[in-house]
């Protein structure tokens, strides 16, 4: 099953979880998952049924294209990667 990567500024809602296995066809399903365990989560995921500006997500190494929609495949590893603030 898939391996999401929960970036450190979301764990609050994990409780300090950094990674879950979840079953997911696809980005949106592995989001769907995690916000069955950790409630709130889609919410600093997805905006107006995208990815939420600021949100890269990287499946098995590479930055995905198809966002939402980029299927997985069994082994995969989601990682969620938020923008980062300068100032």
């Amino acid at each position: 099953m898939p391996i999401a990567w929960i970036p450190h500024p979301m764990r609050e809602v994990t409780g300090g979880t950094e990674k879950v296995t979840i079953e997911a066809a696809n980005v949106l399903e592995a989001i769907r998952a995690l916000e069955g365990l950790y409630p709130g989560l889609v919410d600093l995921l997805i905006q107006n049924d995208q990815l939420g500006k600021g949100i890269a997500v990287a499946v098995d190494g590479r930055i995905v294209r198809r966002g939402l929609y980029e299927p997985l495949q069994s082994d995969s590893e989601i990682h969620f990667i938020p923008a980062l603030g300068a100032g």
